[in-house]
């Protein structure tokens, strides 16, 4: 379900430790044409708001849970989701280490690319993951593999490869992007249910607070988790409980 509420706002309703994964897109700053990717001053007051707000829902989470979230690295001087990393890796004071730790940081290459004659060409997005826990084993993680065999048992034969097929690797060049979104930003199911399948067992709780047209809640009902989302547009959170209600269990 998505409710007419502000991420802000809806951070308060939630029991503590009661959500096992906070998976989310916010706004880039400055990368879409639309008001409310263009609501700060500058990118540091840009990454002190997105730091503060992934900050407060901290007691929200299981001590196993994980905050995955969706940015963009900019371009000279303007570092989004760099200059939020930097901010939520920072000591809180001096011997106080960060709330979060930072696992990994995830490349999404897409297909269709933008150029300029005089650069590489630009086709990727940047997913971060931190987890509460500093703990390898003690943070929720599935083993997401492709659809690609691997074609031998492992190198080592003391260590035996789990699987026939290839791992998924930090970057992710098996998911297009959608040509012909309903708005402007959003994600396919598909990659959705890469990041709530990888970061949550059937039965979790799955919060997206930038829910917009539902596609996190459409990958949890088809994999069998709990989905609670929000966004501030009565049309759009309209439209994503209606495509959400249309998703069945694969």
């Amino acid at each position: 379900m998505i409710l007419c509420k502000t991420a802000e706002t809806m951070v308060r309703t939630l029991r503590d430790q009661s959500v096992h994964l906070l998976a989310f897109d916010p706004p880039y700053y400055g990368i879409l044409d639309e008001a409310w990717d263009h609501q700060w001053n500058d990118v540091y007051e840009y990454a002190e708001w997105l730091k503060e707000l992934i900050e407060s829902y901290y007691p929200k989470l299981t001590p196993d849970g994980s905050v995955v979230f969706f940015g963009a690295i900019g371009s000279h001087g303007i570092r989004p989701l760099f200059e939020t990393m930097r901010l939520l890796e920072a000591p809180r004071e001096p011997g106080v280490d960060s709330l979060y730790f930072a696992r990994n940081l995830v490349t999404w290459a897409k297909r269709k690319a933008y150029g300029k004659e005089y650069d590489y060409l630009f086709c990727r997005e940047e997913i971060a993951w931190y987890s509460v826990s500093r703990t390898r084993d003690q943070v929720r993680f599935n083993i997401p593999l492709t659809n690609i065999k691997r074609g031998y048992a492992g190198w080592d034969a003391r260590y035996p490869a789990k699987s026939e097929y290839k791992r998924v690797s930090n970057v992710w060049m098996d998911i297009p992007e959608l040509f012909r979104p309903e708005r402007k930003g959003e994600k396919p199911v598909k990659l959705m249910r890469r990041v709530v399948e990888t970061h949550s067992h059937p039965g979790d709780l799955v919060v997206d607070c930038f829910a917009g047209l539902g596609t996190t809640g459409i990958a949890c009902k088809e994999t069998g988790r709990v989905f609670l989302g929000c966004d501030r547009n009565p049309g759009v959170v309209e439209r994503g409980n209606q495509r959400i209600d249309a998703a069945t269990v694969v």
